[in-house]
């Protein structure tokens, strides 16, 4: 069975904001919040983007669908290089690839209807003529688990829950291939973030979607991912399907990760949980080598000159699937996966 081509690639992906400073705002420097990034998305599946806070998880999404401008790299979408479009260029792409965003409260217009939130893109992009308008907004508020009767209500008079649904079937009404959902059950309730979630995997089976999603918290990306990648200060750091991930973690962040991922029994963990010492460094002023070394237990002297690759590695002798990459010299000396 052949592999099918990537609906989306990202390649050597950079995303810099310059610091200004003085009378004349003259630049003194950046915060490279995405910096050398790669990966590929493939149709009809989930890939999940986790790291802390900061580490550019947002940015890249951002980045992805021009909201930002990329300072660097590639974006290719069905194998077209969109990085340098214009926003005439983009018009039909954006009809492709649309986003969730992760306030439902901010997201929204607080002064528009709901009907009018979700007809605007339809007008906008022209999708159907101005008769069906309406009856394609009935359609998507049913889709999503809403009453089309309550269509002439403001934001405000929803739920968190409802403003996110409402929040989806705005991404929907373009008839996207491609969804970025940055952080999209964060801001709910935890009784309502199970909801949201199976909805959006019972939307890509319906319409065959598929989702760059973008969280922090392992819990919901375990659920939803088929693969998941690593973020760590700019950088992807570790690459994998989402049972390799958690069964066998490579690089040392990941391990530290998983520990604080929290179990119905902590004593049921078989390996020493590595406990992640000091504050995240500044994207503006990284360190050098390995980013990750200097909160790192397994940190070399090669860690701080070397900037380790992300390629498939080895750990306790065993060997990895070919789609499972780590970027730690660690692994080259078989002391990686350990926890």
């Amino acid at each position: 069975m052949t592999t099918p081509a990537p609906i989306l690639r990202v390649e050597n992906l950079k995303t810099y904001y310059p610091i200004r400073s003085g009378l004349f705002s003259r630049v003194v420097g950046h915060v490279k919040a995405v910096d050398g990034v790669s990966f590929e998305l493939y149709p009809g599946e989930t890939l999940g983007l986790v790291g802390e806070s900061g580490c550019g998880k947002s940015t890249i999404g951002r980045t992805i669908i021009r909201l930002e401008q990329p300072t660097a790299g590639r974006v290719l979408f069905q194998g077209e290089d969109i990085t340098r479009y214009t926003n005439r260029q983009l018009e039909p792409i954006r009809r492709q690839m649309q986003m969730i965003f992760q306030d439902p409260y901010s997201s929204l217009n607080p002064r528009k209807r709901v009907k009018d939130i979700l007809a605007e893109p339809l007008r906008v992009h022209r999708i159907v003529n101005r008769e069906q308008i309406e009856e394609r907004v009935n359609e998507l508020m049913e889709i999503v688990g809403l009453r089309p009767q309550y269509k002439n209500r403001y934001p405000h008079e929803f739920s968190g829950g409802q403003r996110q649904r409402i929040g989806i079937a705005r991404a929907l009404s373009l008839n996207p291939q491609v969804i970025i959902c940055d952080e999209p059950v964060s801001a709910l309730d935890v009784s309502i973030q199970s909801q949201i979630l199976n909805l959006l995997k019972d939307l890509q089976q319906q319409f065959h979607l598929t989702y760059l999603f973008i969280a922090h918290g392992l819990g919901a990306v375990k659920y939803i991912s088929d693969r998941i990648a690593v973020m760590y200060l700019g950088k992807i750091v570790e690459i994998g399907r989402t049972k390799d991930l958690f069964e066998r973690p490579l690089h040392p962040y990941t391990q530290a990760l998983l520990g604080a991922y929290p179990v119905p029994d902590p004593r049921s963990r078989t390996k020493e949980r590595i406990i992640i010492q000091g504050d995240l460094p500044s994207p503006a002023n990284p360190p050098s080598g390995c980013r990750f070394h200097t909160r790192c237990p397994l940190a070399m002297p090669i860690c701080r000159e070397q900037e380790p690759l992300l390629k498939v590695r080895h750990g306790d002798g065993a060997e990895s699937r070919t789609d499972h990459a780590a970027a730690c010299f660690a692994l080259e000396k078989g002391e990686g996966h350990r926890r």
